[in-house]
């Protein structure tokens, strides 16, 4: 059982033994430790989110620090971390500083692999390895409004992420929405909410702001966003009917097909 499944949970805690972990198992090649996502966007809560971040590195790391840094993860920072869990990257200076879409990275974790991991620790950390489109998002988010928990300054360690790159990895993620709305309607409604808000704002915001913008700009959807950020707070609420669900999702793919640096009058 976790921290926040016991009530335990502490994020300077978690974030202390995310910095200790790295810098002992990855030693002088560390650049930095750098957190994005909702802790840093406003709306994180243990009970419904997972802790995101990046370290940097130097050079590649050996297949034995790989192995050191997920052994340590998983024994010292794992039972601190939120329900959801913990996603990390691990890149290296030239990829953070040269971004290229999709980019590389050098070592990946989330609780979509803790199985994978746990069942062969070796060939898991052998294997992942490669590029994920996903970073366009999180290092656009990570310059906009990230934290550097340990080492050299954000602004010295990553490049610009093109707004090409990142509308790409945006659209990637809500591409299915008609057909993954109703199984998880909080975080789609909300995703898709705050995508909504970038293409018509410019602005990078998390899931609480996107829904407290699209429920000034889009009334007509008060009911689909209202239950979506009442369901993220963990309050209960009447479900909102699956064909009123997949409507929104139709109406926002729809208006997202413009593009972002959309100038629209309020739909």
């Amino acid at each position: 059982m976790r921290a926040a499944e016991r009530a335990g949970f502490s994020g300077p805690a978690l974030i202390d033994a995310v910095v200790a972990t790295a810098r002992r198992t990855i030693g002088p090649a560390l650049v930095g430790v750098y957190l994005h996502g909702s802790w840093c966007l406003g709306g994180f809560d243990p009970r419904v989110s997972d802790l995101d971040y990046v370290m940097v590195v130097q050079h590649g790391l050996t297949q034995a620090q790989k192995r050191a840094l997920m052994a340590a993860t998983m024994q010292d920072v794992w039972p601190l971390a939120p329900v959801k869990g913990l996603e990390f990257h691990v890149l290296t200076a030239d990829a953070a500083r040269d971004f290229h879409h999709p980019c590389r990275f050098d070592l990946h974790f989330s609780p979509l692999h803790e199985a994978a991991y746990r069942r062969d620790p070796a060939a898991f950390v052998a294997g992942m390895h490669g590029t994920d489109p996903d970073l366009a998002a999180h290092l656009t988010v990570l310059r906009s409004a990230g934290q550097c928990a340990w080492g050299q300054a954000i602004a010295a360690t990553f490049g610009p992420v093109p707004v090409a790159d990142y509308w790409a990895s945006v659209m990637g993620d809500v591409g299915d929405a008609p057909a993954a709305i109703a199984g998880a309607p909080v975080y789609t409604t909300l995703n898709l909410c705050r995508t909504l808000a970038f293409a018509r704002t410019g602005s990078v915001m998390g899931k609480t702001a996107g829904g407290a913008w699209a429920a000034v700009s889009l009334p007509q959807w008060q009911d689909v966003v209202a239950a979506a950020l009442a369901g993220y707070r963990g309050q209960t609420v009447p479900p909102v009917a699956r064909g009123r669900l997949v409507a929104f999702a139709e109406f926002a793919l729809a208006r997202l097909a413009a593009g972002p640096g959309q100038n629209r009058s309020r739909d």
